[in-house]
């Protein structure tokens, strides 16, 4: 599952609430395993020197664990900090009491870091989880200062929006992306969306003693059943389904073309191309394991379609925006058949509201950031809110 920053404060704080764990332990929970996965992921099991970045909340709180016991295995440990933790933090504190009695904590600015120079490990706990504003310019620079060989994310590189997956900084680059990002409990929707994959780096989801029932609510994260990809020795071409790409018309059927042979390589057992009729000898002479269908409008897409060994459709690019294409999404929807939804065909259900009801859970959509916000327009409204431009790396 994953989950929104949202989700998973309500998992802690019920799990608190009813006295099956404490704060306190959660975060001495999460802090072990951020060691435990940096150091699995060293190639050099050689003792270091580590850098802790922490924040004022409670994802400083972690760094602080995290801190303690780095020093405990014979680290040489600087921790920095952006600001102590406040009396909203009372685990916090108390993992930054506990780091107190072994060293200092010097101030989060951008010359303090880079008097500290190159590290080891750099231990990014300033902001986790529930960051919803921009870092400003003064931290963005701190940030950008610390020099490692290693970056290790709590729960999310600081400056990541873990709800959208997007970088909350005003020029849109993120300070100091990880080459590894610990969460906890369960993977954020930030982690998979936007930019959370090349920010994040590796990611490892530890378990730190939360009951693991999902909220209803709490997105699922689909995984590919392997075994389906495998051709079955001795079955027919047709126990491996049959998919069906509609393409666009003269000149315009290049991705057409790509996704029919992207089917074949992921295990199809057949592959039919549907095009204008116009189309055909463009086509033919393009593909040979790919066979064509003449398509002319909606009627000839059911007459095909009354055959029920075609199991999954794909639409949508170069497809066309005029009534004949709207037409063709309709029936590919009516026929209840598993869709991939792309391009054009996406831009036709943005802007029909029979075609946008129409969709099911067979459906997948693609859409770019364009297409998702003639979709989704208040979705995209939010997200455009945010003071984010240009690439995140």
């Amino acid at each position: 599952m994953l989950l929104t920053s949202a989700q998973m404060r309500a998992i802690e704080e019920a799990a608190i609430g009813s006295g099956a764990v404490s704060g306190q332990l959660l975060m001495e929970r999460a802090g072990a395993a951020v060691v435990e996965a940096a150091l699995a992921a060293r190639a050099d099991p050689a003792l270091g020197a580590a850098l802790v970045l922490c924040g004022p909340g409670n994802n400083g709180g972690d760094g602080y664990v995290v801190a303690r016991r780095l020093h405990g295995r014979g680290w040489q440990v600087t921790v920095l900090a952006l600001a102590p933790p406040g009396p909203a933090s009372p685990d916090a504190c108390a993992a930054r009491a506990a780091w107190d009695a072994l060293g200092p904590t010097g101030p989060l600015d951008a010359a303090t870091v880079a008097a500290v120079g190159p590290v080891d490990l750099v231990v990014d706990a300033v902001f986790g989880t529930g960051l919803g504003r921009p870092l400003d310019a003064a931290l963005c620079a701190a940030l950008g200062e610390a020099r490692s060989a290693q970056v290790v994310a709590v729960d999310a590189p600081s400056g990541l929006c873990m709800d959208s997956g997007r970088v909350l900084t005003e020029t849109g680059r993120l300070p100091l992306p990880s080459d590894l990002t610990v969460s906890f409990h369960a993977a954020k929707l930030g982690h998979f969306l936007a930019d959370g994959p090349a920010a994040c780096g590796g990611l490892e989801v530890a378990d730190i003693g939360l009951p693991q029932e999902a909220p209803p609510e709490a997105v699922r994260l689909a995984a590919p059943d392997t075994a389906l990809l495998a051709k079955m020795p001795g079955a027919h071409k047709y126990r491996h389904g049959h998919a069906l790409v509609l393409a666009g018309g003269v000149g315009r059927g290049g991705a057409g073309r790509m996704a029919a042979r992207a089917a074949l390589r992921i295990g199809a057992g057949l592959v039919t191309l549907a095009v204008p009729p116009a189309a055909l000898q463009e086509n033919a002479a393009r593909l040979d394991a790919v066979m064509l269908r003449p398509v002319a409008d909606a009627a000839a897409l059911d007459r095909i379609l009354e055959d029920a060994r075609f199991t999954a459709l794909c639409l949508g690019p170069a497809l066309g925006l005029d009534a004949r294409a709207g037409a063709l999404v309709r029936a590919a929807l009516a026929s209840g058949r598993h869709c991939l939804l792309d391009a054009d065909a996406l831009t036709l259900i943005g802007g029909d509201g029979d075609l946008f009801g129409a969709l099911h859970g067979g459906c997948v959509l693609t859409p770019h950031m364009g297409e998702f916000a003639r979709l989704f327009p208040d979705l995209a409204e939010a997200l455009d809110a945010r003071p984010i431009r240009g690439p995140a790396m």
